[in-house]
C-alpha cells in the first residue's frame, strides 16, 4: 500500500493532541483506504449494489467512500461512493431490513462540486476529494496502471 501507515503509528497518531499536515493527510488517507477496501473484500448491500448497476456504476472501478446501514431515523443505506468516472455521489436508498429490496431512493446526486480536490491547501495538506481519487485509483489500478502511479 503506497504511502500507508503502520497500525501502530496510526494509533499513535490518533492519541497525539497537535499534528502536522503530513500526520493529518496520513489519517485521512488511512480512513479512506480501510472504507474502501473493506467494501472491496466484502459483498455490499444487494439493494445498493442493483441500485448503482443501473446507474451506470462499474463496481469493479468504483469504490465506496463511506455506507452507513440502519442509522435510526435515516434511510437503512446512505453514503458516498466514487464512481468509476471520479464522480463523487451521494446516496441514500431506503429498503428492506436485508438490505435486498428498494422501497425508495432519496437521494442519488453528484456532490464532487462539494469534494476539496486540491491537491495542496494551505495548512492542511491534500484535499479530501483529492486523497480518495488517488485511492480509487491505485485500488482499481490494472497491474499496467500500477506501475505509472
Amino acid at each position: 500500500m503506497k504511502n500507508m501507515e503502520t497500525r501502530p503509528d496510526i494509533e499513535r497518531l490518533r492519541k497525539k493532541r497537535q499534528r502536522n499536515v503530513q500526520e493529518q493527510n496520513s489519517l485521512v488517507e488511512y480512513g479512506l483506504r480501510t472504507e474502501a477496501i473493506y467494501w472491496r473484500e466484502h459483498a455490499l448491500p444487494k439493494a445498493l449494489r442493483d441500485e448503482g448497476l443501473a446507474r451506470g456504476v462499474d463496481w469493479d472501478n468504483s469504490i465506496i467512500l463511506d455506507l452507513v446501514r440502519d442509522f435510526p431515523g435515516m434511510p437503512r443505506l446512505y453514503g458516498l461512493l466514487l464512481s468509476q468516472d471520479e464522480t463523487f455521489i451521494s446516496f441514500e436508498i431506503d429498503t428492506d431490513k436485508l438490505h435486498e429490496n428498494i422501497i425508495d431512493v432519496e437521494e442519488w446526486s453528484d456532490c464532487s462540486s462539494m469534494q476539496n480536490l486540491n491537491t495542496h491547501n494551505r495548512g492542511t495538506g491534500m484535499g479530501w476529494g483529492a486523497q480518495a481519487i488517488l485511492i480509487r485509483r491505485e485500488l482499481c489500478a490494472t497491474p499496467a496502471d500500477k506501475q505509472s502511479l
